[in-house]
């Protein structure tokens, strides 16, 4: 009989875990330390020959291929395929946003993208690191008004419109744009949508309509043509390259343990998560171009792992799953929370992600990382003294969309793996869907 995860859980001690091992990776961009994470190579080597005996490099396997492992709602997962060069979908993919992105660019310099959640999240992300003078794009994710305030009367002929929203029926985006364009500006609209047919019953030109599966999660959907900003301002050579790191990192998630970085981080975040018992994953990032890659990551994990129902026997579980995410631009960061991090009592599992470079932000995240790494075990004085924490660092070799796709898919593999541990359906969202009903009730 294989064993089961709270048997794993129940012969392993929060203390067995402590110690020193020499885990680190590297991949085409990135360099992983998770030697100062302080867990022993033996409490890896647990979790690895559970991934093994319970096929977690089959199942990513199959993930990958298009198995219907999206159980509950009975879908494949196809996020995979809009990167794989060689599946039905990635080049087809990329012809589609080029042809649109053509239209748009002949006609518009101005963009306005309207999306929440993963049709915003993600894309903003790529804006705040790629973004460029050729094309100025704004984002709009309602539903408060005094958000797009600037916008409600101008004339927007000038402006190139794109609604992004799987369903086609989101409630904040379809608000926000009604409220900006007063149904004006139709002939300007772009969309992209997995509900083409819902997009031309709105009034949407069948030629402006960029579509993507259904099989693609929102939070999963930047592989598309979701993230249309990115290839607006910097085409498709660019575009490719993002897929093609985040490629590597699904060829490398398809390694067995020990050579497998995505899973080794799972391994971590499970460690932490239900031995250790720490509530929260701190994500710092050290680059201000990507500021907000906690936000995406917090989505990204919350949403696929705030689940309490074993995805076989759909019976509840008895241990805790998904961590709450936290984070934040590191050198801002320093002048708030940090005190909590480097004095208070309560733990976080912790990653500080940076790329290299000369300039001051680097120098402060090695500062702050060894200060955390060393501590001041011999002040004298109680309350100056500083206990060693735990932490992993993530360097980017440089910001490019080769490196932000690796960065983006090993967090979305990790979070993949976890799943696996806690056999929970990282693919829906039935808490999400029930608030979005009990909304239109008050409205109707």
């Amino acid at each position: 009989l294989l064993v089961k995860f709270q048997d794993l859980l129940n012969n392993i001690s929060a203390e067995q875990t402590h110690g020193v091992c020499k885990r680190k990776f590297s991949t085409g961009f990135l360099s992983i330390d998770q030697s100062t994470a302080l867990i022993n190579e033996a409490t890896f080597s647990n979790f690895e020959n559970y991934a093994e005996k319970h096929d977690f490099t089959q199942k990513f396997q199959d993930l990958k291929s298009g198995a219907r492992l999206n159980n509950t709602e009975n879908r494949a997962v196809t996020h995979f395929k809009y990167r794989e060069p060689e599946s039905d979908l990635y080049s087809k993919n990329l012809d589609e946003i080029e042809v649109l992105t053509k239209l748009i660019k002949t006609n518009f310099k101005k963009i306005i993208i309207f999306g929440i959640g993963g049709s915003y999240l993600g894309p903003k992300l790529m804006h705040d690191v790629f973004s460029n003078d050729e094309i100025e794009i704004h984002f709009v994710t309602g539903s408060d008004p005094a958000e797009f305030e600037k916008f409600k009367d101008l004339d927007l002929s000038e402006y190139g419109l794109v609604i992004a929203s799987k369903s086609f029926s989101t409630l904040e985006t379809l608000r926000s744009y009604e409220v900006i364009t007063k149904n004006k500006y139709l002939n300007n609209t772009f969309a992209v949508t997995a509900s083409r047919k819902s997009a031309i019953d709105y009034g949407i030109n069948s030629n402006n309509i960029l579509g993507f599966d259904v099989g693609t999660g929102g939070r999963f959907s930047i592989w598309t043509g979701i993230n249309i900003g990115f290839f607006l301002s910097h085409g498709r050579t660019a575009f490719e390259k993002f897929l093609s790191g985040a490629n590597s990192i699904d060829i490398l998630s398809s390694q067995k343990p020990g050579l497998n970085s995505a899973l080794s981080l799972a391994i971590q975040d499970i460690v932490f998560n239900n031995l250790l018992n720490f509530d929260t994953t701190l994500i710092l990032n050290y680059d201000y171009k990507l500021r907000n890659f906690y936000a995406y990551a917090q989505q990204l994990e919350m949403e696929s792992l705030g689940k309490s129902v074993d995805r076989d026997t759909n019976e509840l579980l008895d241990f805790n799953t998904g961590s709450i995410i936290w984070g934040g631009y590191g050198p801002r960061s320093q002048h708030s929370f940090f005190q909590h991090l480097f004095q208070g009592n309560r733990e976080t599992n912790s990653y500080f992600i940076a790329s290299e470079n000369d300039d001051l932000n680097f120098k402060q995240f090695k500062g702050q990382t060894k200060s955390l790494r060393d501590g001041t075990l011999n002040e004298p004085d109680s309350h100056k003294r500083v206990l060693p924490k735990r932490y992993t660092t993530v360097l980017l070799e440089n910001i490019s969309p080769e490196s932000l796709g690796e960065l983006i898919a090993i967090w979305e593999n990790k979070t993949n793996f976890m799943s696996m541990f806690w056999n929970i359906n990282p693919f829906d969202q039935w808490g999400v869907e029930l608030g979005k009903l009990n909304t239109k009730k008050e409205i109707e």
